[in-house]
């Protein structure tokens, strides 16, 4: 499968992107980000929150001990991936070091 680039995407549709929030009272996601080499890093975080529809915003932290802090300051890009209860092992696996 073809990795998309920010070209490769759809224009943002705000409706969308309210249902989905809405959807999400409380939980686990995964944030997603690619290093200049083209491997994956990610991680898992539970502080994830709506915060803007206009213009479209999110927050989510991590701890200023991570190891991780330095790749996800200096990307750009990242992805928040909003996991069901049936993944559960996924959010342990992103969770370990």
């Amino acid at each position: 499968m073809k990795n998309k680039t920010c070209t490769d995407t759809q224009p943002f549709d705000s409706h969308y992107f309210r249902s989905a929030l809405g959807q999400f009272a409380t939980g686990v996601t995964v944030i997603t980000t690619r290093l200049e080499d083209g491997v994956y890093l990610g991680l898992t975080a539970s502080s994830f929150n709506s915060v803007s529809l206009d213009p479209p915003l999110i927050l989510w932290s991590l701890g200023a001990k991570a190891n991780s802090l330095p790749v996800f300051t200096a990307n750009s890009h990242y992805v928040v991936n909003i996991l069901s209860s049936e993944q559960a092992w996924l959010a342990e696996q992103f969770a370990s070091r």
